[in-house]
């Protein structure tokens, strides 16, 4: 209730009492109060639902009723992790042009758990991004699993490049690439938990000699001092497939992470919104094909 009051910007006293006054109204307790704060009760959990309901009902028919104006137009703040925007974000930004001309789309780029914040905070709309959790409030299908890579610099004199994922099929044993002097990124999606949660009941010790927070610094330092690194495909796809870089798939066992589209709400008018139906599954399949065989596609049922 404290913190309710802090954000509504007024007195818990007052709060409390609305909440009293509406539970009277209601004929039914919304909230059991107890010495350590207050819990949902099931009527008060019907209510925030058809309360949600109500809101975002009112929100679709002022933003149908906004359609109707002569070049009115309708925003979509769109988080993409870097891998991501490497993969679909040109490919994202001319096809929603194309179908959706009257919707403008805002993309912005980050680690997955910043944009994740962000979509908490009401900064963004919706993100394409790694390893989401659940939420209260927030729709969240999982597109595909995707394995992590060891990239290092190719041998000297190698002019070999990947021109797809479908030509990395090299592959090293997870002990053995933890052996190895490891560059990894400070805030990158989360890469580096991954290592660490694969190698512990392994009681294995991941050898990370060079933190770095620039990706094109880790890059940079990977192609000229011969370490390693354990990426994902997209933020090294420009560089293997110029041979700048060359990857080995990890095996005994894979490091994998999940792709997720989350949003809070539907955003847009009816039209817009199977428009941007299409626009995803489109993306999503782009994304599921420039993986190749390292995406695992996840049915529409897994959670």
């Amino acid at each position: 209730m404290t913190r309710a009051a802090e954000q509504l910007h007024i007195a818990q006293q007052a709060l409390g009492a609305q909440v009293r006054q509406l539970e009277d109204e209601l004929g039914t307790p919304l909230l059991h109060r107890h010495s350590r704060g207050v819990v949902v009760t099931a009527a008060g959990q019907v209510l925030y639902e058809r309360a949600q309901q109500i809101l975002e009902l009112v929100a679709r028919t002022t933003r149908e009723m906004a359609a109707f104006q002569t070049g009115h137009t309708e925003t979509i703040r769109l988080g993409l992790s870097p891998s991501v925007v490497n993969l679909a974000a040109s490919d994202m930004m001319v096809r929603a042009h194309s179908v959706m001309p009257n919707v403008t789309l805002r993309i912005v780029e980050e680690a997955s758990q910043v944009l994740f914040e962000a979509l908490k905070r009401g900064e963004l709309d919706m993100l394409l991004a790694h390893d989401i959790p659940e939420m209260q409030g927030l729709m969240r299908t999982p597109w595909l699993r995707e394995e992590l890579l060891f990239v290092t610099a190719p041998e000297p004199g190698s002019t070999r490049a990947v021109r797809s994922s479908w030509d990395i099929v090299d592959t090293i044993a997870l002990s053995k690439a933890l052996e190895t002097d490891l560059s990894a990124p400070i805030r990158l999606d989360g890469v580096r938990k991954i290592i660490e949660t694969a190698a512990a009941p392994r009681k294995l010790i991941p050898r990370i000699t060079f933190q770095v927070q620039s990706m094109q610094a880790l890059k940079i330092l990977i192609a000229d001092h011969s370490v390693a690194s354990i990426l994902p495909y997209g933020l090294a796809y420009p560089e293997l497939r110029s041979g700048g870089l060359v990857a080995r798939r990890i095996v005994d066992p894979p490091l994998t992470r999940t792709l997720f589209m989350a949003r809070t709400e539907r955003l847009l008018s009816d039209a817009n919104e199977e428009a941007l139906a299409e626009l995803l599954d489109s993306i999503r399949v782009r994304v599921s094909d420039l993986l190749g065989p390292l995406a695992t596609p996840i049915k529409r049922t897994e959670s």
